[in-house]
């Protein structure tokens, strides 16, 4: 099953969404076969299926995430996604934590204090749990 780091890194939940995506890449395969000469139906379900392939790779990019608030003061990495609603996306864009950029925990104690794109914030450590980062992409 899912050990501890499976379960703060949400890859149950990611597993769950990739195998609900590649259910439905099937289908539209099915009825791409069913409907040789509908080209119109093919185009939209072509289309579909290019989305349906980003949504593919993009869930295995955020499964190499880390949540910014398991990360320790001078660590580093690159905003990879977030885990919450659309409310928090939104702050943490107006914040500037947007994908792919850079981001460094000055200090976390109590909460972090980091620095994204020449910025000093300051996060509680559950906004911070819900930014995933890449320590790898350096």
């Amino acid at each position: 099953m899912f050990g501890m780091r499976d379960r703060i890194f949400g890859a149950k939940k990611i597993h769950e969404i990739e195998e609900k995506v590649e259910h439905i890449h099937e289908d539209v395969e099915h009825v791409l076969r069913s409907h040789p000469g509908d080209e119109e139906l093919s185009s939209h379900l072509k289309e579909i299926d290019e989305h349906l392939h980003e949504l593919i790779a993009d869930s295995k990019s955020l499964e190499a995430g880390v949540p910014l608030g398991l990360l320790a003061a001078g660590d580093e990495g690159v905003v990879l996604g977030y885990c919450g609603g659309r409310g928090v996306a939104r702050r943490l864009l107006e914040l500037g934590f947007t994908p792919s950029s850079r981001v460094k925990v000055i200090s976390g104690s109590p909460g972090l204090l980091v620095d994204v794109k020449g910025s000093r914030i300051a996060l509680g450590r559950g906004i911070a749990m819900k930014i995933l980062v890449d320590l790898d992409g350096r």
